[in-house]
């Protein structure tokens, strides 16, 4: 099984929460660059992986919006690359996507079969990437998640934290909502698809799309908060700003809450409360 991206947050969590059971060869952007056509083919030749777990992406949502170059090249071409070499070898796709191919303008959260509508270059080149797979391939798993955040990155925790030891005050953006999710706990429930692939009499309910995070939504001055609450830090307050207060250079969809009940369905493992996965990891 290869994993690409195998050095981001949720490389190195896949890696830690797979390794046991699976036989995992993780390729880097120095092992593999997903823009290089030839490598990919000639990496996939060679190795024969009866599945890629595609996580490598360009995911600065800024920075994509200052070069969409290098966004579609990444994470449109870069897939359709992936998909190529696939195709050749029949291996089989597990494509990690993002809350940001929807538009954000529902008040509940987006289920899988909702319209797509990204408002940044990011969530277009996320999207593309969705629609190669889905025409060129038959056996695929596509997972959609959001607000990623584990060891080993900067991720809004971190950052929160960092800027309390500093501040006694911090802005946040109080009027958009999301998923937070727990590196470890994506994982897990991407290991449970992978199981339910590999097993000849489910394999083929487990193809298609899913979104997981962890269970409900929130805004980030309501994960800003709960972040202090859990670390015991009281002497820091949180000032509410709004979107447009902080001048992004890319659109980000105001509510982008992602309903994860159909892989709770399917697996008979719903996912535990983002409170839960928060507290676990920063306490």
């Amino acid at each position: 099984m290869l994993i690409t991206g195998a050095s981001g947050l949720l490389g190195r969590a896949l890696f830690k929460g797979l390794g046991t059971g699976y036989r995992l060869i993780r390729l880097s952007h120095r092992d593999a660059d997903v823009t290089r056509e030839k490598r990919i083919l000639r990496i996939f030749a060679s190795l024969r992986p009866w599945l890629v777990i595609h996580s490598a992406a360009y995911t600065d949502v800024d920075g994509c919006e200052s070069n969409p170059e290098k966004a579609f090249a990444v994470n449109a071409l870069g897939t359709l690359n992936i998909v190529k070499a696939a195709k050749k070898t029949h291996s089989i796709v597990l494509y990690l996507s993002t809350d940001y191919v929807f538009a954000g303008r529902k008040k509940s959260p987006y289920r899988e079969e909702d319209a797509a509508h990204p408002v940044s270059i990011y969530g277009k080149s996320k999207l593309k990437g969705e629609e190669f797979i889905r025409k060129l391939l038959k056996r695929y798993v596509i997972i959609r998640t959001s607000w990623l955040f584990g060891c080993g990155r900067s991720t809004f925790i971190n950052t929160v934290l960092k800027q309390a030891r500093k501040r006694r005050a911090l802005k946040i953006i109080a009027e958009k909502y999301s998923s937070p999710t727990y590196a470890a706990d994506l994982a897990e429930a991407i290991g449970r698809v992978i199981d339910g692939i590999n097993s000849k009499s489910w394999q083929d309910k487990f193809y298609g799309t899913y979104h997981i995070t962890n269970s409900g939504f929130c805004s980030w001055y309501d994960y800003a908060q709960y972040i202090l609450q859990v670390k015991g830090i009281s002497n820091v307050k949180i000032l509410p700003i709004s979107l447009a207060d902080m001048k992004f250079k890319a659109r980000r969809p105001v509510f982008s809450a992602l309903d994860n009940s159909k892989y709770a369905g399917l697996t008979g493992k719903p996912m535990r409360s983002w409170q839960e996965a928060v507290k676990e990891f920063a306490a």
